[in-house]
């Protein structure tokens, strides 16, 4: 049999998804020999760069709401899509494209498929949409070949929602989907200028920055972090607020107590990063917070909830706090101890240090081909095309 070069499909429901957390992967990827197709709902803007890399891309319109009639539409395009190429192992995350990547490549029987579960969607969820999404997650979990979960937490979480049993779910290494690149998220590194509005609310009101980065959603703990801030203030201690990220479904309070400034959405969150103390995440449920480790990188320490997956983003005591979910009073005696400057600077060199030994993207990739290499190697039988021969 002559060898062939391997064929990889990587599918993800948002372009931006492919380009922040995949990019990188299937990059790597071409570079040790494989054949790389990435694929997202629209990835025109990525797709000149990628194929100087030697990346094929495919924009295969995809909702990330459920949508009956799209759905279905978009499976026809991903099974006729993989008819063509014949991967030997595609590899997709994100709900949506999971869903619809594991039905197609299960059909066409792809030797090797592998789940990337970054977090659990419905753990927050109740009544029907809850059993709905389980069962989603038990279909796109039994549909692989493999599973790899992003945090010990997540692996554990999934096993014990029955998502898919412990001996079929990995974490490598310290776990993270792409890790973070610590040249650029750094205090040295050059970065945009801070808006207007973000500098003249912080001259207007000194004090210790607490931030947040994400979407300002129920789910992220916002309210909590909010209280605690309030409560502090009540103290007499001088704290401002800042919140990086898009609305999505919370009112943040605005005159009287705590200074809160919201900025919107952002393309660089390093110059916000720059300007907090500590990074506050009080989330119900992640995979694995990217940003406590970009905000890590640039020496910021963070609080944490002890959710699935924000567990696992900080060494507790050492690199950040882990505060019990929704426990306002714990948040208060966590921040109050990161008052001390000297405290706040220890940690943040730690964190920094941390992300630089566990989280270098390339160890990351690397970690992700070895398990892609070992399911690859498992699979015998393999025809020319790639296509197990039955």
């Amino acid at each position: 049999m002559s060898h062939h070069r391997e064929k990889v499909m990587i599918i993800v429901t948002a372009a931006i998804t492919a380009r922040l957390f995949m990019r990188g992967y299937a990059e790597h990827l071409a570079d040790s020999g494989y054949e790389v197709t990435l694929i997202a709902d629209d990835v025109s803007e990525i797709a000149g760069e990628l194929a100087a890399r030697g990346v094929s891309t495919h924009s295969l319109p995809m909702r990330r709401e459920p949508s009956p009639v799209q759905d279905l539409l978009s499976m026809f395009r991903m099974v006729h899509l993989m008819r063509r190429i014949r991967p030997d192992a595609v590899i997709y995350a994100t709900p949506k494209a999971s869903l619809l990547g594991s039905a197609a490549a299960r059909l066409l029987r792809v030797p090797v498929r592998i789940y990337e579960l970054w977090g659990i969607r419905f753990e927050t969820a109740t009544g029907l949409a809850r059993s709905v999404f389980t069962a989603i997650e038990r279909f796109i979990a039994r549909s692989s070949t493999a599973v790899i979960a992003n945090s010990r937490s997540l692996a554990q979480q999934a096993s014990r929602l029955g998502i898919v049993r412990d001996d079929r779910i990995e974490v490598p290494g310290s776990g993270s989907s792409h890790g973070v690149d610590a040249e650029r998220f750094s205090i040295e590194a050059p970065r945009p200028f801070l808006d207007a509005a973000t500098a003249s609310f912080l001259e207007q009101h000194p004090g210790m920055t607490i931030g947040f980065v994400g979407r300002l959603h129920p789910d992220k703990g916002v309210d909590v972090l909010l209280s605690a801030a309030q409560r502090l203030r009540s103290t007499g201690d001088a704290i401002r607020v800042v919140l990086v990220g898009s609305a999505e479904g919370i009112d943040v309070p605005t005159g009287g107590g705590v200074p809160v400034h919201r900025t919107g959405e952002t393309d660089d969150v390093r110059p916000y990063l720059a300007e907090f103390d500590v990074l506050v995440l009080m989330s119900l449920r992640e995979g694995f917070p990217n940003v406590v480790l970009e905000a890590g990188a640039m020496q910021v320490p963070a609080i944490v909830s002890n959710a699935t997956g924000c567990v696992d983003s900080v060494v507790d005591g050492v690199t950040g706090i882990v505060v019990p979910i929704g426990e306002v009073d714990r948040l208060v005696e966590a921040l109050k101890a990161l008052r001390d400057p000297d405290r706040t600077r220890s940690m943040g060199e730690a964190a920094r240090q941390w992300v630089l030994g566990d989280f270098d993207p390339h160890q990351v990739w690397s970690l992700l081909e070895g398990h892609l290499r070992k399911q690859l190697d498992a699979v015998t039988g393999f025809s020319e095309r790639g296509v197990v021969v039955e």
